[in-house]
This record gives C-alpha cells, structure tokens and sequence, in this order.
C-alpha cells in the first residue's frame, strides 16, 4: 500500500513539473506587434493574428515573431488569455482588435491554436466576420482531451498552473463558425503530448483519424507529426503552409492529407 502511494505521489510531483516548466502562467507576457512601413495605410496591408493557447510561452512568441514578422504582413500576437475564464479572454481579445483597429485593414488573416479557436469563433459569431478572410486551426483529438482530464484527474495543480480557465473550457464545446466567405483550413496535430502520454490510459481512443469529426466546415485539412507543444517552434515544418492557406486557401500540394497510420502516444 506504501509503494502505491509512494508511486502516485511520485506520478503527480511528475506532472506538475512536466506542468510548470513546459507552461507560464506566472508572468505577464506582452502583447507582440510589427508592423511594416507604417507610413502605408491599413487599408492597403493585410494582417496576420496569432491567438496562442494555454502552451503559450515566451519563447513561442520568439518563433512567431522571428517567423511572421520577417513576411509582407503586419502581425499581432495579443497578450488576451484570462486565466479566469474563456469569456475574459474573449473580452481581452475584442478590446485588443478595437484598440488595435484591426478592422482598418484590407484583409486580416488568424491562425489560432485551441483555446485561440475557441475565442475568436465566439468573435466572430458575436461580431460578424468583418475583414477576416482566412482562419487556420490547430486542431488536436488528442489535446482538447486535455482540459476534462487535467480537472478530472489532477485539479488543484491544473488550477494552480493554468488558472480557472481550464476547468471552464472543460465545459464549453466547439462554438463552429459557418460564414462562407472566410477560407478555413486545419492542421490536425499527429501526436500526443507529454502531458498527454502520461494520461494515454484516460485519454479518448480516435478510431478515424482521415474522418474525424472537427465540428467546423473547412476548405482543406492536413496531418502533422508534430504534437501540440511543437506546433509553437517548429515553423520550418508547417510555415510554408500557413502561407500557402493564407495566398491562396489551400495548404501545399505536399501536405499530408491522409492519417500517419502510426501510433499517436509513441514517443
């Protein structure tokens, strides 16, 4: 009985330092905006906004910024998360697009991770589309998991990690967005987490990867082997289709389209 204790013990003094040390919640981040050639009005230059999720960090930013910020568009990385709940941030996020002017510009583009995607589709369902033309998800069976299980399993450390919000975004499903005029694409994370694999056994088995139910309408979709912690630093691997979605909304023609076939929790 001692060592199953001593066990679980070790198990969760595990995850909150896998928990703390792959996640900020301490420490105000700032908001990270370039603009090119400001001197050119907002109505002739188009924007591209990046709605980090609960894994962002500062060196996320970092690889966005060094990414995005070296392109033709102006880019905005808004410091919106409340920790305390997904209506805060999707109060932040309305006060950074009004205060920001993003609605000056010809066209703004989002790419959005979960709790991103969450946010701006209540956005836009509660502001209308406005000079949004193309969004692109990342999406994950695997890690929108992550919210219930952390509140089922460990909920003080999630709480003392993260905040109330994950507890709150355990709740609220996917709010879809079904505007035709704005171009949708998704890129499907391909594999689990750290976090994740230690919680394989509670996780959702995905039978149908190729057919798996996003609850959101999309003009293209494509696998990556990256799980969702990388999804923040390795633009090398999915930048060129972030723009290609972004100049003519379809990921490259050598995007993988059809599931890895492989096992999602192997490390």
């Amino acid at each position: 009985m001692k060592m199953i204790f001593l066990k679980k013990l070790r198990f969760i003094a595990f995850l909150f330092v896998l928990f703390t040390c792959t996640h900020t919640f301490a420490g105000k981040k700032k908001d990270v905006i370039i603009i090119h050639h400001p001197e050119i009005s907002f109505s002739e230059k188009e924007a591209i906004i990046i709605l980090p999720g609960l894994g962002d960090s500062k060196k996320g930013r970092k690889h966005q910024a060094d990414f995005f910020g070296n392109l033709e568009y102006d880019v905005y990385i808004p410091n919106y998360i409340d920790y305390n709940s997904v209506q805060g941030s999707l109060n932040n996020f309305t006060e950074f697009f009004e205060d920001n002017h993003l609605a000056s510009y010809d066209k703004v583009h989002v790419f959005s991770y979960i709790l991103g995607s969450w946010v701006i589709n209540k956005f836009v369902n509660r502001n209308g589309i406005q000079n949004i033309t193309s969004i692109i998800y990342d999406r994950s069976p695997i890690q929108e998991q992550a919210p219930l299980i952390l509140v089922e399993n460990i909920p003080l450390i999630a709480r003392l990690v993260k905040g109330r919000i994950v507890e709150d975004l355990s709740k609220i499903p996917y709010p879809p967005i079904s505007d035709s005029t704005v171009k949708i694409g998704i890129i499907i994370e391909g594999s689990a987490t750290k976090l994740m694999r230690k919680f394989k056994k509670k996780a959702r088995k995905i039978e149908h990867w190729n057919t798996y139910d996003f609850q959101q309408q999309a003009d293209d979709k494509f696998f990556t082997e990256l799980n969702h912690d990388e999804m923040y630093i390795h633009f090398e691997i999915i930048g060129n289709d972030i723009l290609s979605f972004i100049r003519t909304g379809a990921f490259t023609t050598n995007a993988q389209r059809e599931w890895f076939n492989w096992d999602p929790f192997k490390n």
